[in-house]
């Protein structure tokens, strides 16, 4: 699955830099370039689905990286099924460059029951965990381009074309940059924070604070969808108008605040509930744990609602060094936290990264928030 980010997260990068260029130019009046959008997009698409490709085959033949797919064929089946998911998910988004968020909205559940699917139907054909992945990945490609298929009609994209608009192009692919650099950049840190923490902890406390963490992943995940599909592209096509962006985002921002401190309250209730049923018997969590959990959560899910604000508005450079610190502050607090608090330093270290960044977006846009 480590190999599935680093594939998704350039192919998410990209999605979001479409819909942004994408809704500004419908706000301008200019269809022709939300057309080349759409055609700069996937001309950008292939150059990554073949660089991953590359790149992933001199892994596997250099390394032992990929242990489980040393026959070969497995692995060329896996790396076929990432570059359909990759034109599934990028087919998504170009409902939303005519803002068609509707067909959108049944794309990306289509994708996440077919790969359900996939998953449910593999496991019963008796293969084994890499036969499952592959059947995630295949469900999920073919849910996203049911859709697409069904309603093609919708959009006016008539014919493939590789097309290059060099100015569109470079803004593309600088917004894709810096949401994708920092991405992968904050997975390679966590990757090595769970290594060095199951050598320091053990692997049951480690269990238990990923554990924690993934509950959390999955509240915020129709938030950062409602981010990404719909703030996104409303925002992008305000982009320069501050008083317009007051406008949408002042009341969604307090808001929000109200109904994610509701939302937590429930979260602080079911984390001791659920995490031994979901996960282990063993994971009992201690309330001190749960209350910096709870308040990291807090904030980590506001900042998915506000940090949209920064990519429509075209604030790459901001957006880059913010998450660049932020995965930073991460290894340090990781460290100092745990050495002077012992395990509980772990959530304390979620709770102050979360409230400095999302402080730190809040002052920088207080005339839009405030």
């Amino acid at each position: 699955m480590n190999l599935y980010t680093a594939f998704y997260i350039p192919n998410d990068g990209l999605a979001r830099a479409m819909i942004k260029e994408g809704s500004h130019a419908h706000q301008a009046g200019n269809e022709e370039q939300a057309t080349q959008v759409v055609y700069n997009g996937l001309t950008l698409q292939v150059f990554f689905f073949a660089a991953q490709w590359i790149i992933t085959f001199l892994i596997w033949l250099f390394t032992n990286w990929f242990e489980p797919f040393q026959s070969g064929g497995l692995l060329f089946w896996m790396l076929l099924a990432f570059g359909t998911l990759s034109a599934s998910y990028f087919s998504g988004s170009i409902f939303l460059v005519w803002k068609k968020t509707q067909h959108q909205a049944l794309s990306a559940t289509f994708i996440s029951v077919g790969g359900f699917l996939g998953i449910v139907i593999s496991y019963f054909l008796g293969f084994g965990i890499q036969g499952c992945l592959l059947g995630f990945l295949i469900g999920q490609t073919a849910g996203g381009l049911t859709i697409f298929i069904k309603n093609r009609k919708q959009i006016p994209f008539t014919s493939i074309r590789f097309i290059w608009d060099q100015p569109l192009a470079r803004r593309m692919l600088v917004f894709t940059f810096a949401v994708a650099s920092t991405g992968l950049v904050n997975q390679i840190v966590i990757y090595g924070l769970v290594h060095w923490a199951l050598e320091t902890m053990g692997a049951q406390k480690v269990g238990l604070w990923m554990a924690m963490n993934r509950f959390a992943d999955a509240f915020n995940t129709p938030i950062l969808a409602i981010a990404n599909s719909i703030l996104l592209p409303m925002l992008a096509g305000h982009a320069s108008n501050i008083p317009e962006l007051r406008k949408i985002m002042s009341p969604i921002f307090k808001q929000s605040l109200v109904v994610l401190f509701l939302g937590m309250g429930l979260l602080f209730w079911l984390y001791p509930i659920l995490l031994p049923i979901l996960f282990s018997k063993e994971f009992v969590a201690e309330t001190s744990w749960i209350s910096w959990q709870v308040t990291g959560d807090f904030f980590k899910s506001s900042t998915y609602v506000i940090s949209i604000l920064i990519l429509a508005s075209g604030h790459t450079r901001f957006y880059f060094w913010l998450e660049s610190s932020s995965v930073f502050l991460l290894m340090v607090l990781t460290y100092v936290f745990y050495e002077q608090f012992g395990f509980v330093g772990m959530f304390l270290t979620h709770a102050v990264r979360y409230s400095i960044y999302w402080f730190v977006i809040v002052w920088r846009y207080k005339k839009i928030f405030l």
